[in-house]
């Protein structure tokens, strides 16, 4: 008697299929997701572990997910392609007038913790100096200051007032309201010489060298255009 042809096995599922052919060496783990019961087609979608990322910042690339930037100020998904390594971010702090940095991101006010974790820097309160409600990065007792009132106390420049002419130090960065080096800013500050009010200013000439290049504003130019470009002081 002829034998019987042994059964033949039973085609394995699709999804099985795919499953099994996702198993990387780096121990991702495969997620299936069919879609259609007609054409049987599967989205595959892997995550691993060990995801490299680019920086958006240094644009090192490669960078290890574990070394990978964690912004409290902005949820920035993994699947991103703007995303932040942690030195860079750390750096960017350090930076940051009285270690407060702003994100890159968000543009929000963050810092370094004790314990190395990023943190939000988000202590609201009235400055002493400028009096304006803003994000208080140094705490002195009974002085409390904003970031730009820190920056200015480091560059307490001299400046022109509109009114009377006079010059004057005003702890605060006054060339920020200034749209060109030659315009007077669109923000007050009480003139103590003649006025006694408050009034608009501009950068003083000799001054104007002062002003760090990193925070002059963009419309100003590049730094050896707009130091040219400082008109020399009135006679009062």
């Amino acid at each position: 008697a002829r034998p019987s042809p042994s059964p033949s096995p039973s085609p394995r599922p699709r999804t099985a299929a795919l499953a099994s052919s996702s198993r990387t060496s780096a121990g991702a783990s495969a997620v299936v997701r069919t879609s259609g019961s007609r054409a049987g087609t599967a989205t595959l979608r892997l995550h691993t572990a060990n995801v490299a990322m680019q920086c958006a910042v240094c644009l090192e690339e490669d960078i290890p997910e574990a070394d990978a930037a964690v912004l409290p100020c902005c949820n920035v998904p993994q699947t991103s392609s703007t995303r932040f390594c942690r030195r860079c971010i750390q750096i960017i702090c350090e930076q940051g007038t009285a270690g407060v940095g702003r994100c890159p991101n968000c543009r929000g006010y963050i810092r370094v913790g004790e314990d190395g974790t990023l943190q939000v820097a988000e202590r609201v309160g009235t400055c002493s100096m400028c009096r304006q409600a803003r994000t208080i990065v140094e705490d002195r007792g009974m002085v409390v200051l904003c970031d730009a009132c820190v920056l200015g106390t480091q560059y307490t420049l001299r400046y022109e007032c509109e009114r009377c002419l006079r010059m004057q130090r005003i702890p605060h960065p006054m060339w920020r309201y200034q749209r060109t080096p030659g315009e007077f800013g669109t923000a007050t500050w009480a003139c103590h010489q003649r006025c006694g009010t408050f009034t608009h200013w501009r950068i003083a000439p000799q001054d104007a060298g002062l002003v760090p290049a990193e925070d002059a504003p963009e419309s100003w130019g590049r730094r050896e255009e707009w130091l040219p470009a400082v008109p020399p002081p009135r006679t009062p």
